[in-house]
């Protein structure tokens, strides 16, 4: 697992979202470096992490995560990395000291008893799609990480950039990654959380609707949430000094 270490100070660990790599993280690296010890993680088959089969099997990444990352850590989790963190700080709370979720849900498809999340046909579209042209598919998700945002264009162009940027992500890699999104419901784990939690999201998010926010708070009254006007899926690209002071007042409080 190819995890980039920059900074000084406590340790702030970074999960990326699906289909992309460490590098995304880029607009807030240089703020929060001046303070933290950042280690950047690419998630397997993703940026420079080596892909075998399997990788992305929950036990198998969770276990992995755990030998390469520091104990007692801050943890930010932006979209498929906050349900990979509420899963870690499940299975091994002592890495976690604090969590932000950064527009991230722990349940990503509705149903009946959670309906502030999307239909479990959008990520079937993506999964059956990547094997006729997996360039598009990808385009198209970051289209809809960006649909509705203000800044929309601007956000598109960074994430597109990011991924031009690193080795492309492995399709299966990919589709493992799509199934953790669709079956994935880490409800209970936010509900026990064993350390506190932010959760970052913007009021334009197509992928979480707004709503989600007071189904989170239910589950844990002590959950922190900060709502970001006007941005999308990406709030850290649209809005990074608003991100890092949230962040920040998060980790000092």
């Amino acid at each position: 697992m190819h995890i980039k270490i920059v900074g000084h100070g406590p340790d702030l660990v970074l999960l990326h979202g699906w289909s992309m790599h460490s590098g995304v993280w880029h607009p807030l690296v240089e703020g929060l470096a001046k303070r933290f010890t950042l280690h950047l993680v690419d998630l397997p088959g993703h940026g420079y992490s080596e892909w075998q089969q399997g990788q992305f099997e929950l036990s198998f990444l969770l276990a992995e995560l755990e030998q390469h990352t520091p104990e007692n850590a801050v943890w930010i989790g932006w979209s498929l990395g906050g349900l990979i963190s509420l899963a870690m700080d499940k299975a091994y709370p002592q890495k976690i000291r604090k969590l932000v979720l950064m527009a991230a849900t722990p349940k990503f498809v509705s149903n009946a008893d959670w309906p502030a999340a999307m239909k479990p046909s959008v990520f079937e579209n993506f999964a059956s799609s990547l094997d006729v042209d997996q360039k598009q598919t990808l385009q198209r998700f970051l289209m809809l990480q960006a649909k509705g945002s203000i800044q929309s264009r601007e956000t598109i162009r960074a994430l597109s950039d990011q991924l031009a940027n690193q080795p492309q992500p492995q399709p299966d890699a990919l589709k493992q990654g799509l199934a953790l999104l669709l079956d994935t419901d880490m409800r209970q784990a936010l509900s026990d959380a064993s350390c506190p939690m932010q959760l970052i999201l913007g009021t334009r998010d197509t992928l979480i609707p707004e709503s989600m926010a007071d189904q989170a708070k239910k589950l844990n009254p002590a959950l922190r949430v900060a709502m970001i006007d006007g941005v999308g899926h990406a709030p850290f690209i649209a809005q990074p000094q608003r991100c890092q002071e949230l962040i920040e007042q998060f980790i000092d409080g």
